[in-house]
């Protein structure tokens, strides 16, 4: 993978909902960044944020992610060995997605990040042959990188709340939330976020076949299509 690459991947996370703001960095290295503020505060926000991860790392508390919330809003905050995502989350957020899609980000981009300099100003990758990748990063380019990006993530988290809900009709919220994770081990769903839509919808109808009463499970069955049609799966 290139760092355009990476870089559009980062653009796309910020098209999810509640998104307010990202910045990828290594050391003092920014990679890429799109916050509703300066870029003075951006900076004293990295520095601070990796002043915090060096001092985990010093008594080797090795943290992979953190939640940080405060009056104006929400820090997440992922790690790759010395690569920091940090993302800023208003209240429209749904956090378990976007921590998915950042994490899918760091794994499917790790031995990039891992190659990338902690100097500032270095985040031009090069190629095999040595030569010196050009890194377009203006607003018009980045938007047309990230369009072209592939989906991180599809949208299980609305999807579960909606099944959550169907199933409350017939169980309780703790009964609901364990046949739904009893479920997704069953089937072996590592991820639920990187299934395609045609799988999810066959999980979500998996799990509502659980229900044994043949009439409530068909009831419960045409309700939960008519979610379905209404998120597009």
């Amino acid at each position: 993978m290139s760092l355009n690459s990476l870089i559009a991947a980062a653009a796309a996370l910020q098209r999810l909902e509640g998104v307010a703001g990202i910045v990828l960095f290594k050391g003092k290295n920014t990679v890429h960044k799109q916050m509703p503020f300066s870029d003075g505060r951006t900076l004293d926000l990295q520095e601070t944020v990796g002043q915090m991860m060096d001092g985990y790392r010093q008594v080797r508390r090795k943290m992979r992610q953190i939640y940080l919330e405060f009056d104006g809003g929400t820090l997440l905050i992922l790690t790759q060995e010395e690569s920091i995502l940090v993302l800023l989350l208003t209240g429209r957020a749904d956090a378990d997605l976007v921590s998915s899609a950042a994490g899918v980000l760091m794994n499917d981009h790790a031995l990039l990040l891992a190659q990338l300099s902690t100097d500032a100003g270095s985040s031009q990758g090069k190629t095999a042959d040595g030569i010196e990748e050009l890194v377009v990063t203006s607003p018009r380019r980045l938007q047309e990188m990230s369009e072209k990006a592939e989906p991180v993530v599809n949208n299980w988290g609305q999807v579960r709340k909606v099944i959550e809900s169907i199933l409350g009709k017939v169980m309780g919220r703790a009964q609901a939330s364990n046949l739904i994770d009893r479920t997704l081990d069953e089937e072996k769903v590592a991820d639920p976020y990187r299934l395609t839509a045609s799988q999810v919808r066959k999980l979500a109808e998996t799990i509502i076949e659980h229900i044994p009463n043949t009439s409530k499970r068909r009831q419960l069955l045409t309700e939960l299509e008519s979610h379905l049609e209404e998120l597009n799966l």
